[in-house]
């Protein structure tokens, strides 16, 4: 059979385009290939379309010879986006194509000491990833990591690691449903959680409920489920109420949380008894930076609730709270262990110099006021050159002497675990609370601390060191990859150094706090992605000392981003260039460091310039 080839029916007809890669990463070169119609085409245009198809890139391209070249940085909503071609006079489009665009969290400097914290973090902690219950009833959690509950799940060490699971876990709320379920009538909680579904709690504490409303606040910030979490409240309201109405945890005279004589958080008193005996009560630090945390974080679920009354309520008790606090627990450098409410002698022993580890707690919880903080990590780094301990990470310091006779465990005599122990976790807040009060550089030397363990021991991560650097044991469960201490250093570096966070929920509205200047790299890439939905925020900065500028791109899933953008030393900002365009900024300074502040909307690529000089005087 004879036939004839219609021109006008094959690709020339229609022209062509393609791009180089089908998978990007946000901020990744897209380079596209257009040809024109066998006909002859002049210029044509490329119209780019996020996963959600909102239009984010347009470009009008030159053909020479029928063909042509343009490139963009990929931006918009995750997923599959699409790239349409246009012809003069033409109101259809004459061909698309699609590409993929993903996400990853990471940082990319180059530098080992930044680049391989997230990738080691994730790894470890999911060795401590831990799945019970049923397809119609799942738990998903994470374990502590010298626990005797080897088949159960505590509360505090899981949700201490959400600020690192939060950027791979899918499985965000099944867990805390779990708990939530197992409210007592009086509105306590458990501790925790075993595989069979039993619970326990360790009469001594009274944290369990702060940490459940703060479980539910940070999960909610990831996944945004509204509706989750206004049920929730009801649950997280008499848990509050409990603790307010326990004779054994709370105090009428001065309205503060209190609990046993323990070692700061932890769960023990004298004599390693875990059952509260009612006859040593003290009002500790660590609770109530966690209680006025969780009073805030009620007023902003109400808000999102839609019950401003509510909210309001909340946020004047978290003040309240807070200032209550202070006025007991702050004398004047630190903030004390704990207040004795009962009678409780330490012969020989001054337990008032005592820093206890809830005081990295207060510094990045909020309780601590700047001036406070930087009092407090000026307390620990005189102390570390003073005792020449392998790092600043102290439980205690000092620990309670063992003349005292306090706690018969090898492990627990003065210097071990929460009697003065190193703890990673409290060497990850601190180093946090220096990126957040103006000591980066401080930070910066944190970080290098912890590299230096990772090192030294091959990457494996405990609970807890003696005071010279070696690895302190206490149980048969003991794991070299202790969630708490590693998802602290993780945060350290995501929110503190890379400067990331949800400043809302689902990283619709982003706070940007770049802090690379304190480091010698001059370039440096950062993504923070949650991967139970497609939410996600990139940065590109680049330092141009010759032009005296910083640069910076950046894309994301969400509509506005709040630049904290810290300044080299010895600079100032001078103007800021926005998409092109001079927009205004203030300059804040926190101790001897500089900052940019200002807005932008995210809509497809942003591009940002600031141009520095030399500091005034």
């Amino acid at each position: 059979m004879a036939y004839r080839v219609r021109p006008e029916a094959t690709m020339g007809a229609y022209g062509d385009i393609t791009t180089d890669r089908r998978r990007y990463a946000p901020l990744d070169t897209v380079r596209v290939r257009v040809t024109g119609r066998a006909r002859g085409d002049v210029c044509c245009k490329v119209c780019v379309l996020d996963a959600k198809l909102r239009p984010y890139h347009e470009a009008q391209v030159k053909l020479v010879d029928n063909h042509g070249e343009v490139q963009f940085s990929a931006a918009g909503a995750l997923g599959v986006q699409w790239l349409y071609l246009y012809f003069p006079s033409e109101e259809r489009h004459s061909r698309y194509t699609n590409i993929v665009v993903d996400a990853e969290t990471g940082i990319r400097t180059g530098n080992p000491l930044f680049d391989g914290l997230y990738p080691l973090t994730r790894e470890a902690l999911q060795l401590g990833r831990r799945e019970f219950g049923s397809a119609e009833r799942p738990f998903v959690g994470y374990i502590s990591g010298d626990t005797w509950q080897i088949n159960g799940v505590w509360l505090r060490d899981w949700i201490y690691q959400l600020p690192a699971y939060r950027y791979w876990e899918r499985e965000m709320t099944c867990g805390l449903d779990r708990f939530l379920e197992t409210q007592n009538p009086d509105g306590s909680m458990p501790d925790g959680i075993r595989r069979d579904g039993t619970t326990w709690r360790m009469a001594v504490e009274s944290d369990v409920e702060y940490i459940l409303v703060l479980g539910v606040y940070e999960t909610w910030q990831v996944t945004g489920d509204g509706a989750w979490m206004a049920a929730a409240l009801p649950k997280l309201e008499r848990a509050l109420a409990y603790i307010e109405q326990d004779e054994k945890r709370w105090d009428a005279e001065h309205q503060l949380v209190k609990r046993g004589h323990t070692c700061d958080t932890w769960d023990f008193e004298i004599h390693e008894t875990a059952d509260f005996v009612g006859k040593r009560f003290v009002a500790a630090t660590c609770d109530q930076s966690g209680y006025a945390l969780a009073y805030r974080a009620m007023a902003e679920m109400w808000a999102g609730a839609g019950d401003a009354a509510k909210a309001a309520a909340f946020a004047d008790k978290a003040q309240g709270y807070a200032a209550r606090a202070n006025a007991l627990l702050w004398d004047g450098v630190k903030y004390q262990h704990h207040i004795h409410l009962t009678p409780i002698e330490h012969p020989g022993f001054d337990e008032t110099q005592q820093l206890a580890m809830g005081n990295t707690w207060a510094v990045t919880r909020g309780l601590a006021d700047h001036e406070q903080a930087v009092s407090i990590i000026s307390e620990y780094r005189r102390r570390h050159a003073e005792t020449g301990d392998a790092y600043p990470w102290w439980s205690l310091q000092p620990g309670y002497p063992d003349e005292l006779d306090y706690y018969p465990g090898a492990h627990a005599k003065q210097g071990g675990y929460a009697n003065g122990g190193l703890m990673p976790w409290v060497g990850g807040e601190l180093c946090r609370g220096a990126f957040l009060h103006g000591l980066e550089r401080y930070g910066v030397e944190l970080l290098r601390q912890y590299n230096d363990l990772l090192a030294r021991t091959g990457n494996r991560v405990h609970v807890w060191y003696w005071p010279n650097g070696e690895i302190g044991f206490r149980t048969t469960n003991e794991v070299p990859y202790t969630g708490w201490g590693m998802a602290g250093w993780l945060h350290a570096l995501m929110d503190g150094l890379a400067g990331l966070r949800d400043a809302g929920t689902r990283l619709q509205q982003v706070s940007a706090s770049p802090r690379w200047a304190a480091t010698a790299e001059r370039g440096a890439q950062a993504c923070i992605r949650y991967a139970s939905n497609d939410a996600y925020f990139a940065y590109e900065m680049r330092l141009d000392e010759v032009q005296g500028a910083l640069c910076l791109r950046y894309a994301g899933s969400g509509e506005r981003v709040d630049f904290h953008v810290l300044c080299p030393a010895g600079w100032e900002p001078r103007e800021v260039w926005l998409n092109g365009a001079v927009v205004g900024f203030q300059r804040i300074v926190i101790g001897e460091s500089m900052y940019a502040d200002f807005e932008a909307e995210i809509a497809g690529e942003g591009l940002v310039k600031i141009t520095c000089g030399e500091k005034s005087e």
